[in-house]
């Protein structure tokens, strides 16, 4: 009784230690979702690395301070979406190729109950790559790419106007925001042969932190998610099609997860609780 005891309270203490560290690398894994107008959601770009958290003295494992560092780990993917709407394909685009990874960004303050409601100081992170319009055919021999961030100063994740295809037949300008944890709002403005009718529908993207139980405290330790958003209006010169302005936005999902170290002692102790149950029964 003793010896389970004792490895017992050495596993809650392990747990507890690592749970409430006032400052510390973290590990995590992590998704970014992206979405342009009325088209399915992209394929989820994947990865993971090592976090810089930075807690509330005092207070438990409240994230203050969250860096993502590229030479710590990111999120990177490439996938295409094929086109199949008769309006999109009638501005000679077959399919759109994405090609991104996340950059190196620091998010505060993002602390408990207020996660839902603070506006972040810290909030720019660039989103790299491009995205290609292929153009006339699902081969992307012929396309237009777009620049998803410009000289690191302006675009997805950092905020700001980029033009593309100014030289070309198709112009697309695209209006950024930096990231956010609360809720982001965009526009879908519609509109029928002449203009007769015009729709605005508002298109949300919706961010937050909570800890393993989904409850807004101790965020900062293994289970525990942060999502962030970034939300762009995008405008075009195609003659086809009846939207004015499309909204577009990019989804972060960070989860927190436990060190390799820490689950094989986690799975040690449980092991020898296991061994000493079975000890007791046989005698």
């Amino acid at each position: 009784m003793r010896k389970s005891f004792m490895l017992l309270s050495s596993l809650l203490l392990v747990v507890g230690l690592a749970g409430t560290a006032s400052a510390a690398p973290l590990n995590w894994s992590g998704t970014i979702t992206q979405v342009l107008g009325d088209f399915p959601p992209a394929n989820q770009a994947r990865g993971g690395g090592v976090a810089t958290i930075n807690n509330s003295t005092g207070l438990g494992p409240h994230i203050v301070t969250l860096r993502i560092a590229a030479s710590r780990g990111g999120i990177d993917g490439e996938f295409t979406q094929f086109v199949t709407d008769p309006d999109v394909v009638g501005n000679s685009i077959a399919a759109i190729q994405y090609d991104t990874d996340s950059g190196t960004g620091t998010f505060a303050p993002i602390s408990g109950g207020a996660a839902s409601t603070t506006i972040l100081t810290q909030n720019t992170m660039p989103l790299r790559g491009t995205v290609k319009l292929c153009l006339l055919s699902t081969d992307c021999s012929a396309v237009l790419n777009l620049v998803l961030t410009e000289n690191g100063t302006k675009g997805a994740g950092i905020g700001g106007l980029l033009t593309i295809g100014g030289d070309t037949p198709i112009r697309i300008s695209i209006e950024n925001a930096p990231w956010t944890i609360k809720t982001a709002q965009v526009f879908d403005h519609i509109t029928t042969t002449g203009k007769a009718n015009q729709t605005i529908i508002p298109v949300t993207f919706k961010g937050f932190a909570h800890q393993p139980n989904s409850g807004t405290t101790s965020t900062a330790q293994p289970s525990g998610v942060v999502q962030l958003v970034t939300a762009a209006q995008v405008q075009t010169n195609l003659p086809f099609g009846s939207n004015v302005a499309t909204s577009s936005g990019t989804v972060m999902r960070i989860h927190f997860i436990p060190e390799p170290g820490l689950m094989l002692l986690i799975g040690s102790g449980v092991a020898g609780l296991v061994l000493i149950g079975r000890r007791r029964l046989r005698k």
